[in-house]
């Protein structure tokens, strides 16, 4: 490619090859998630079902898009900023 600078200068590039990666390093590199024995406990018993389902009531009614949720969570945050 080329392109015109400034006086009519004139730039070449030529574009760098890209290579497939090998299939061996993309298998080894996926993405894990861990869940402790605590988590899976919560969500086995019946007040992880209640806290579930309150929580998709108040996302279904908009709940943290309220201005008093949105403050408080701003506010959590620039806290946790001043610590660092």
């Amino acid at each position: 490619m080329q392109v015109k600078g400034i006086n009519n200068n004139v730039f070449s590039q030529t574009p760098s090859k890209v290579s497939k990666p090998n299939s061996s390093d993309s298998a080894s590199k996926k993405d894990r998630i861990e869940i402790s024995s605590q988590a899976r406990n919560i969500a086995k018993s019946e007040l992880g079902s209640q806290r579930l389902e309150e929580i998709k009531q108040k996302l279904n009614n908009k709940f943290y898009d309220t201005e008093e949720v949105l403050s408080k969570v701003a506010d959590a945050i620039l806290k946790e900023l001043d610590k660092e």
